[in-house]
């Protein structure tokens, strides 16, 4: 769902570097032993978070000096702090700075000026946990009013900046997606950007030849006896018809023997769409003898319900609603015989289409 920034790489390892130094000062420094076993924690999780903000600095220096200033005080803060556990507003500090950092960090995200990637959203949820593990109350509170604001932010604080985080990045992946995600949910094949005259020329064989292996299946009924069944309600505009034999036989882009037929759900019938052709395993992307033209797709984090209702997440969380059932699909490639405006290889089928056909 979301890639690593080849940049970012390098914060990852300054983390895990970070992390047997950061146990060895919790284990050998007596004022560090004495802490609560959750302040411990947040101290290690807060080393390992500035090592990480270190480590971005020379990627960024030449072309971003405000950021690589910005990860110099982040990560310096956050050294500082899992040292300086003694002072009296740790607590405060530390966590002021922790919000600071992750609302910046959203700020970024949403304004265009950083992508999330697995290092920042990793980043993000160690310093989301240590701000948890800093707000539990200890034992040596010396005022008991501070035992109850800690667990009130807590309780209700911390949740609401974990939110605030996950529905920013959803939502700015989703209004800005990157090239190779055609819709939420569905994954592209990497191509060549522009098709060359061979691939134009295999594309459209591949579409001529699958336009006529199709004909016979213009009748549902034929489509039937050949052993497809539809894999969806029909109350849908479309339903994809699946053929398992085929599907097990692992042909691969076979015109004569695609995995699945796409029907149109209209008032008279099923009207035929195209067809589908399926690899047998996930992430491997099948031949593209069209380049970008005949780019395969992977569906992932598709939640189903029990209503048959189908939608795609492409959420930090990569949760499903509670009752669906999260799946991703292999490979596939369309080719729809219809003229379908996005194109005859297109991800999806115009929806218009669809509505225009059922009210023919």
């Amino acid at each position: 769902m979301f890639d690593i920034e080849p940049s970012h790489a390098v914060g990852l390892v300054a983390g895990l570097l970070m992390l047997p130094v950061a146990l060895a000062l919790v284990r050998l420094s007596a004022p560090h032993r004495r802490l609560p076993i959750t302040t411990q924690i947040a101290v290690v999780l807060m080393a390992i978070t500035g090592a990480i903000h270190l480590a971005l600095i020379p990627n960024h220096l030449e072309t971003d000096p405000i950021t690589s200033g910005l990860f110099f005080f982040n990560g310096v803060a956050f050294i500082a702090l899992a040292v300086l556990v003694e002072r009296r507003w740790w607590r405060l500090e530390s966590s002021a700075l922790i919000v600071l950092t992750v609302l910046g960090y959203l700020v970024y995200v949403v304004a265009g000026l950083e992508g999330p990637d697995q290092v920042g959203l990793a980043t993000k949820l160690i310093e989301l946990t240590a701000l948890g593990m800093i707000l539990v109350p200890a034992r040596m509170e010396r005022r008991k009013r501070d035992r109850t604001w800690y667990w009130a932010l807590l309780a209700a604080g911390l949740p609401v900046l974990i939110v605030l985080s996950g529905a920013s990045v959803w939502i700015t992946d989703l209004a800005h997606p990157d090239e190779r995600h055609a819709h939420a949910g569905a994954l592209l094949q990497s191509t060549n950007a522009v098709p060359t005259r061979a691939q134009k020329a295999a594309a459209t064989q591949l579409y001529e030849d699958t336009v006529a292996a199709l004909r016979r299946y213009q009748d549902w009924r034929a489509a039937w006896a050949a052993g497809y069944r539809p894999g969806g309600p029909d109350n849908m505009p479309s339903t994809h018809w699946m053929n398992q034999a085929y599907v097990k036989a692992g042909y691969v882009m076979d015109p004569k023997h695609p995995q699945g037929l796409v029907y149109a759900n209209s008032h008279h019938g099923p009207v035929l769409l195209g067809a589908m052709f399926q690899m047998p395993r996930l992430n491997e992307f099948g031949p593209d003898p069209g380049g970008p033209l005949t780019a395969w797709h992977q569906h992932e984090n598709i939640c189903f319900t029990p209503f048959g209702f189908e939608f795609s997440l492409m959420t930090p969380f990569a949760i499903c609603p509670l009752g669906a059932i999260d799946i991703s699909a292999p490979p596939m490639l369309h080719v729809w015989i219809v003229d379908n405006p996005t194109g005859p290889f297109a991800v999806d089928i115009d929806d218009k289409l669809v509505a225009a056909i059922d009210r023919t």
